[in-house]
């Protein structure tokens, strides 16, 4: 499967030091050599980094292991026929 982006700024990163537009997979400026943040072309927009990568800011923490189940309880006296 392809990624490609809904328009051409989608897939650009813009120089905070210049405001030169470069490839969104980029991490130098091309025009000043300043380094640009985000994207470290580990993943996919949407999809995740390398394992042990920080999370991106304000995204939900991933779902834990459910808990073991509880032991079960012990069978109580028997009940006299009619009665529940």
């Amino acid at each position: 499967m392809c990624f490609r982006p809904a328009d051409s700024q989608a897939a650009t990163k813009t120089c905070p030091a210049c405001g030169t537009e470069n490839g969104f997979f980029e991490t130098a400026c091309k025009e000043c050599g300043a380094a640009l943040s985000g994207g470290s072309g580990l993943g996919a927009p949407g999809r995740p980094g390398a394992p042990g990568a920080p999370a991106a800011p304000g995204a939900p923490k991933a779902p834990g292991a459910p808990a073991a189940p509880g032991r079960p309880a012990a069978p109580g006296a028997p009940k006299a026929p009619g009665q529940n």
